[in-house]
Protein backbone atom coordinates (compact mmCIF):
# COMPACT_ATOMS: atom_id res chain seq x y z
CA UNK A 1 0.00 0.00 0.00
CA UNK A 2 1.52 3.28 -1.05
CA UNK A 3 1.51 6.31 1.24
CA UNK A 4 -0.70 9.15 0.06
CA UNK A 5 1.16 12.22 -1.10
CA UNK A 6 0.29 15.57 0.53
CA UNK A 7 -2.17 17.62 -1.46
CA UNK A 8 -1.11 20.92 -3.03
CA UNK A 9 -3.21 22.73 -0.41
CA UNK A 10 -1.36 20.95 2.43
CA UNK A 11 1.98 21.71 0.81
CA UNK A 12 1.05 25.39 0.44
CA UNK A 13 -0.19 25.58 4.08
CA UNK A 14 3.01 24.03 5.40
CA UNK A 15 5.13 26.36 3.30
CA UNK A 16 3.13 29.39 4.51
CA UNK A 17 3.59 28.37 8.15
CA UNK A 18 7.34 28.00 7.64
CA UNK A 19 7.49 31.45 6.02
CA UNK A 20 5.55 33.00 8.94
CA UNK A 21 7.83 31.36 11.49
CA UNK A 22 10.85 32.57 9.55
CA UNK A 23 9.46 36.11 9.38
CA UNK A 24 8.76 36.14 13.14
CA UNK A 25 12.25 34.84 13.92
CA UNK A 26 13.80 37.48 11.65
CA UNK A 27 11.72 40.24 13.31
CA UNK A 28 12.92 39.21 16.77
CA UNK A 29 16.51 39.03 15.56
CA UNK A 30 16.40 42.47 13.95
CA UNK A 31 14.72 43.92 17.06
CA UNK A 32 17.45 42.48 19.28
CA UNK A 33 20.15 43.98 17.04
CA UNK A 34 18.39 47.37 17.03
CA UNK A 35 18.12 47.59 20.84
CA UNK A 36 21.67 46.34 21.35
CA UNK A 37 23.01 49.05 19.05
CA UNK A 38 20.76 51.74 20.54
CA UNK A 39 21.85 50.74 24.04
CA UNK A 40 25.55 50.95 23.27
CA UNK A 41 25.54 54.05 21.06
CA UNK A 42 22.59 56.09 22.34
CA UNK A 43 21.91 55.23 25.99
CA UNK A 44 25.45 54.15 26.91
CA UNK A 45 27.22 57.50 26.33
CA UNK A 46 24.69 59.24 28.60
CA UNK A 47 25.51 56.98 31.58
CA UNK A 48 28.31 57.43 34.10
CA UNK A 49 29.33 53.91 33.07
CA UNK A 50 27.65 51.45 30.72
CA UNK A 51 29.18 47.98 30.68
CA UNK A 52 29.93 45.88 27.62
CA UNK A 53 27.00 43.95 26.15
CA UNK A 54 24.47 45.66 28.44
CA UNK A 55 21.06 46.31 26.88
CA UNK A 56 17.99 48.42 27.61
CA UNK A 57 14.87 47.51 25.63
CA UNK A 58 11.89 49.88 25.20
CA UNK A 59 12.12 51.86 28.46
CA UNK A 60 9.23 54.12 29.44
CA UNK A 61 11.44 56.73 31.11
CA UNK A 62 15.11 57.23 32.03
CA UNK A 63 15.85 60.27 34.21
CA UNK A 64 19.38 61.63 34.84
CA UNK A 65 21.35 58.71 33.34
CA UNK A 66 24.56 60.52 34.28
CA UNK A 67 23.95 59.24 37.81
CA UNK A 68 23.64 55.60 36.67
CA UNK A 69 26.35 52.95 36.37
CA UNK A 70 25.78 49.55 34.73
CA UNK A 71 28.19 46.64 34.84
CA UNK A 72 28.60 44.30 31.86
CA UNK A 73 25.81 42.06 30.58
CA UNK A 74 22.94 43.93 32.26
CA UNK A 75 19.58 43.40 30.55
CA UNK A 76 16.66 45.77 31.22
CA UNK A 77 13.43 44.65 29.54
CA UNK A 78 10.42 46.55 28.22
CA UNK A 79 8.61 49.23 30.20
CA UNK A 80 11.31 50.07 32.75
CA UNK A 81 11.23 53.42 34.55
CA UNK A 82 14.68 54.32 35.93
CA UNK A 83 15.01 57.57 37.85
CA UNK A 84 17.90 59.31 39.56
CA UNK A 85 16.53 62.32 41.42
CA UNK A 86 18.65 65.34 42.28
CA UNK A 87 17.38 67.18 45.36
CA UNK A 88 18.49 70.83 45.74
CA UNK A 89 21.23 71.24 48.33
CA UNK A 90 21.81 67.48 48.72
CA UNK A 91 24.31 65.11 47.04
CA UNK A 92 23.07 63.76 43.71
CA UNK A 93 21.45 60.33 43.66
CA UNK A 94 23.22 57.23 42.34
CA UNK A 95 21.94 54.03 40.77
CA UNK A 96 24.55 51.27 40.51
CA UNK A 97 23.73 47.95 38.85
CA UNK A 98 26.27 45.13 38.87
CA UNK A 99 27.30 42.61 36.23
CA UNK A 100 24.81 40.18 34.75
CA UNK A 101 21.73 41.72 36.40
CA UNK A 102 18.40 41.02 34.70
CA UNK A 103 15.50 43.45 35.18
CA UNK A 104 12.19 42.24 33.76
CA UNK A 105 9.18 44.16 32.42
CA UNK A 106 7.67 47.29 34.00
CA UNK A 107 10.15 47.67 36.87
CA UNK A 108 10.35 51.10 38.56
CA UNK A 109 13.53 52.18 40.35
CA UNK A 110 13.95 55.56 42.07
CA UNK A 111 17.34 56.62 43.45
CA UNK A 112 17.35 59.89 45.37
CA UNK A 113 20.41 58.88 47.35
CA UNK A 114 21.88 55.42 46.73
CA UNK A 115 20.37 52.31 45.13
CA UNK A 116 22.84 49.47 44.55
CA UNK A 117 22.00 46.11 42.95
CA UNK A 118 24.63 43.36 43.17
CA UNK A 119 25.94 41.08 40.43
CA UNK A 120 23.70 38.41 38.86
CA UNK A 121 20.55 39.51 40.66
CA UNK A 122 17.17 38.87 38.99
CA UNK A 123 14.37 41.42 39.43
CA UNK A 124 11.15 40.08 37.96
CA UNK A 125 8.19 41.97 36.48
CA UNK A 126 6.44 44.99 37.98
CA UNK A 127 8.71 45.49 41.00
CA UNK A 128 9.30 48.88 42.63
CA UNK A 129 12.56 49.83 44.35
CA UNK A 130 12.62 53.25 46.00
CA UNK A 131 15.06 54.90 48.41
CA UNK A 132 12.87 57.85 49.40
CA UNK A 133 9.27 58.76 50.23
CA UNK A 134 6.92 61.69 49.90
CA UNK A 135 6.53 63.21 53.41
CA UNK A 136 3.34 62.74 55.37
CA UNK A 137 1.50 65.92 56.40
CA UNK A 138 0.30 69.18 54.95
CA UNK A 139 3.56 70.01 53.20
CA UNK A 140 4.66 73.34 51.82
CA UNK A 141 3.49 73.18 48.22
CA UNK A 142 0.34 72.46 46.29
CA UNK A 143 1.70 69.30 44.66
CA UNK A 144 2.83 66.06 46.31
CA UNK A 145 5.01 65.41 43.29
CA UNK A 146 7.58 68.05 44.25
CA UNK A 147 7.73 67.08 47.96
CA UNK A 148 10.48 64.52 48.59
CA UNK A 149 12.00 63.53 51.93
CA UNK A 150 15.41 65.10 52.57
CA UNK A 151 16.78 62.39 54.85
CA UNK A 152 19.70 60.30 53.54
CA UNK A 153 18.67 56.76 52.67
CA UNK A 154 19.57 53.76 50.53
CA UNK A 155 18.51 50.44 49.09
CA UNK A 156 21.28 47.84 48.85
CA UNK A 157 20.53 44.52 47.16
CA UNK A 158 23.27 41.89 47.29
CA UNK A 159 24.59 39.40 44.74
CA UNK A 160 22.46 36.62 43.24
CA UNK A 161 19.25 37.85 44.86
CA UNK A 162 15.87 36.83 43.40
CA UNK A 163 13.10 39.45 43.61
CA UNK A 164 9.67 37.99 42.80
CA UNK A 165 6.86 39.56 40.78
CA UNK A 166 5.21 42.72 42.20
CA UNK A 167 7.66 43.14 45.10
CA UNK A 168 8.05 46.61 46.65
CA UNK A 169 11.36 47.44 48.35
CA UNK A 170 11.15 50.46 50.64
CA UNK A 171 13.85 52.98 51.69
CA UNK A 172 16.58 52.04 54.14
CA UNK A 173 16.60 48.32 53.25
CA UNK A 174 19.57 46.01 52.73
CA UNK A 175 19.00 42.54 51.25
CA UNK A 176 21.87 40.11 51.71
CA UNK A 177 23.49 37.94 49.05
CA UNK A 178 21.68 34.89 47.67
CA UNK A 179 18.32 35.75 49.21
CA UNK A 180 14.88 35.09 47.73
CA UNK A 181 12.00 37.58 48.07
CA UNK A 182 8.60 36.04 47.33
CA UNK A 183 6.07 37.54 44.93
CA UNK A 184 3.97 40.43 46.22
CA UNK A 185 6.17 41.08 49.27
CA UNK A 186 6.72 44.54 50.74
CA UNK A 187 10.25 44.75 52.13
CA UNK A 188 10.45 47.33 54.93
CA UNK A 189 13.50 46.12 56.87
CA UNK A 190 16.80 44.34 56.26
CA UNK A 191 16.80 40.73 55.02
CA UNK A 192 19.90 38.68 55.94
CA UNK A 193 21.93 36.80 53.33
CA UNK A 194 20.75 33.33 52.32
CA UNK A 195 17.15 33.96 53.41
CA UNK A 196 13.69 33.35 51.95
CA UNK A 197 11.36 36.23 52.86
CA UNK A 198 7.67 36.66 52.02
CA UNK A 199 4.71 38.78 53.02
CA UNK A 200 3.69 42.37 53.62
CA UNK A 201 5.70 43.34 55.51
CA UNK A 202 8.23 40.71 54.42
CA UNK A 203 9.57 38.36 57.06
CA UNK A 204 12.14 35.59 56.88
CA UNK A 205 10.50 32.15 56.70
CA UNK A 206 13.51 30.03 55.84
CA UNK A 207 17.29 30.09 55.81
CA UNK A 208 19.01 28.68 52.72
CA UNK A 209 21.66 26.19 53.82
Amino acid sequence: MTEALPSPVDQWSGSARRRRRGAVALTFKLSAIYWRLKSQFYYGPQFAHFGARSRIRKPIFISNPGGMSFGPDVFVRDGARLEVVDRPGLPPGRLTIGAGVSIEQDVHIVACDDVTIGDFTLITARCSIIDTVHPVGEGTGASRTSEIAEERSHVHIGRRVFIGVNVVIMPGVTIGDNSFIGAGSVVTKDIPANSVAVGAPARVVRTIE
